[in-house]
């Protein structure tokens, strides 16, 4: 954790000359991020459902037809593409835990939920890169780096807002 903990510090120094929004927007933003995450978590987990159920339907739909398609010379398995899918999902389940435990941490502004979201957006910056480049697609990982910059200013935005709480061990 202290690695990430000295990337945080590396990429605040690089977010310091940008300009901030306002302070009456950052306090709202970080008193309220905790249910921003909730609704991003229970829509993210439909998304989840629903790409098992179209990468079932595109399993069973490959095996049945797959001969045929083979025949007319379409790749069935074996591509970087179907490796890319399920690395994301499986980036995609790790992120949307991570945010479901953040929730309560934010809800009561504690450093740990902020955490556990920086270390949710690190995962989704992952994520978009390791897709990007196995699809060998530049204008996706333009858009990952335009997202995580975007990403970056707005968690760095209310870091401040969220305090270590010291947990007494028993």
């Amino acid at each position: 954790m202290e690695s990430i903990h000295k990337l945080e510090d590396k990429i605040e120094v690089w977010l310091k000359p940008l300009p901030h929004l306002p302070t009456t927007w950052r306090k709202w933003l970080a008193g309220n991020v905790w249910w921003i995450v909730l609704v991003g978590v229970i829509i993210s987990a439909f998304g989840i459902f629903s790409l098992f159920s179209a990468l079932s339907f595109l399993t069973a739909t490959t095996n049945y037809y797959g001969a045929v398609l083979q025949e007319a010379g379409v790749q069935v398995h074996g591509s970087l593409w179907s490796v890319s899918i399920y690395i994301s999902i499986a980036l995609l389940v790790v992120t949307v835990v991570l945010e479901a435990m953040a929730i309560s941490p934010l809800k009561t502004q504690n450093k740990k939920g902020w955490d556990l979201m920086f270390l949710a957006y690190l995962i989704g910056i992952a994520s978009s890169v390791i897709s990007a480049l196995l699809n060998l697609e530049i204008m996706s990982l333009i858009g990952a780096a335009i997202s995580a910059v975007i990403g970056a200013y707005f968690l760095f935005e209310i870091r401040s807002y969220f305090k270590l709480v010291a947990t007494v061990k028993k």
